[in-house]
């Protein structure tokens, strides 16, 4: 598994609205028809001072574009006794400010919190128990299919990390070929290959490059990948990694610094440097792009939002 799992399936919700309607498709019979969907604000807070926020909120639209469904996304890696008070929230406000039905979808890869998350929680009120939708990777689906995951990357990226197989990665990989966003798809790559056990993760390499992958995406992503698991592998990769933070940061905030461009070289903890690509991916403008990197490197205070 890579080592930013919680970051990462949050991003892989943030990107597409698709894989959560397949989601509440297979596991929850849910068919919502033609609609399109969009990301919504993730701020489920009341005129209350409390803040409660989820890790997404995908609303979809009919023709007209009126709401339709709203689809409240958490991502769950341990069990926490709190969301058993805030999810009820969650959707209740979801469903008061888009006027329209809504739904709690939680992710919980392990099956001991899959099963904790699936408990229902009774709000004290006759007949309004909620009983959340839970998936963990045994209930995610097995997806083999090019045709599926060039429709739905995301899906194929869940799919790869459930089921770390050969068969299943090969149809990831053609998935996420078709990206135009550069980092998100060196981020996927990484996430897929970081999931597989070391033999397959080889036999996926080579498939790559003997065969059809001999395109511009294995070029850069299979080479890169040659020498993981040594420290000189290990290092080069860091460096790759230290040098797309700055390529961002630099479309981002239009200049940087000496100083910025040595504080990002500093970071030496992955984890850091990969949230801080994310968190200047996620960047609507400059200000939260530089408190993105000012968070990341200690210097200032919490990331805009």
């Amino acid at each position: 598994m890579p080592a930013f799992p919680h970051e990462i399936l949050v991003d892989i919700f943030r990107n597409g609205g698709d894989v959560v309607r397949e989601l509440l498709r297979a596991r929850a019979d849910i068919k919502l028809g033609k609609v399109t969907a969009e990301m919504a604000s993730i701020d489920l807070s009341q005129v209350v001072p409390i803040e409660y926020r989820a890790d997404n909120v995908t609303v979809f639209r009919n023709r007209g574009h009126k709401a339709t469904l709203a689809a409240v996304v958490e991502v769950q890696r341990k069990i926490d006794v709190v969301k058993r008070r805030t999810w009820p929230v969650y959707v209740t406000v979801a469903r008061a400010s888009n006027d329209c039905r809504a739904v709690l979808l939680v992710i919980a890869p392990d099956a001991k919190v899959a099963r904790w998350a699936r408990k229902p929680i009774d709000t004290g009120h006759p007949e309004f128990c909620l009983r959340p939708i839970v998936i963990s990777y045994r209930d995610m689906p097995r997806v083999v299919d090019p045709a599926v995951t060039c429709r739905i990357p995301e899906l194929g990226v869940l799919s790869a990390l459930a089921h770390p197989s050969l068969e299943v990665a090969k149809a990831a990989l053609t998935g996420i070929r078709g990206l135009t966003d550069e980092q998100q798809a060196r981020l996927y790559y990484d996430v897929i290959m970081a999931a597989l056990p070391e033999a397959i993760r080889r036999a996926l390499e080579a498939h790559m490059e003997r065969y059809e992958y001999k395109t511009e995406f294995a070029r850069k992503y299979v080479a890169q990948g040659r020498e993981e698991g040594r420290e000189e592998g290990r290092e080069e990769g860091r460096r790759t990694l230290q040098g797309a933070v700055i390529e961002l940061a630099r479309a981002k905030l239009g200049r940087l610094s000496v100083d910025d461009e040595a504080a990002i070289r500093a970071l030496r903890d992955d984890d850091a440097l990969t949230t801080l690509l994310i968190g200047l991916g996620q960047a609507r403008d400059v200000d939260q792009a530089r408190a993105a990197l000012d968070q990341a490197t200690h210097r200032h205070g919490p990331v805009a939002r």
